[in-house]
């Protein structure tokens, strides 16, 4: 038969040990919490950065945009033969661009024809242009294309 009294004396023991054993366990539960924190916010910080990165990325190429739309238009407002191709060309080296450093530009122009009681007749201009710029080292190019018709 098991006393009441050893039972007690048995139970007390086990609950001293719990008790001791208790604070070690917290202390373990609050670096386990700190480990699975850092974790996360490391991999949110790599999120934000990965964010600035695309950030710049779109900034560049919106600028690039900006420039082949404006010169388009530039092209839209000049007479029907003055349109030609041009070379590459540094956006830098013309006084309404000067401020848009690494971004170049080349306009490639293609006539079309239309035959017209058996002759061929220059009908309309195909002009493409290609703005040249670097992003974080790598080399990229952005191209618009419109059709300017003789007037």
């Amino acid at each position: 038969m098991i006393h009441i009294g050893s039972l007690k004396a048995v139970l007390s023991r086990r609950k001293l040990i719990f008790t001791s054993n208790e604070q070690g366990l917290i202390l373990l539960e609050v670096l386990v919490a700190l480990l699975l924190l850092s974790m996360v916010l490391v991999t949110m910080l790599n999120s934000f950065v990965l964010a600035g990165r695309q950030n710049s990325d779109t900034y560049r190429y919106n600028e690039a945009l900006s420039l082949a739309q404006s010169k388009i238009e530039e092209i839209k407002k000049k007479n029907f033969h003055d349109v030609t191709s041009t070379a590459v060309t540094d956006f830098a080296a013309e006084s309404d661009y000067a401020q848009f450093q690494g971004f170049r530009y080349k306009v490639a122009v293609a006539p079309n024809y239309i035959s017209v009681n058996g002759a061929s007749v220059l009908s309309s201009k195909t002009v493409a242009v290609t703005v040249y710029y670097d992003d974080e080292g790598a080399a990229k190019q952005l191209a618009l294309t419109v059709e300017v018709a003789r007037r």
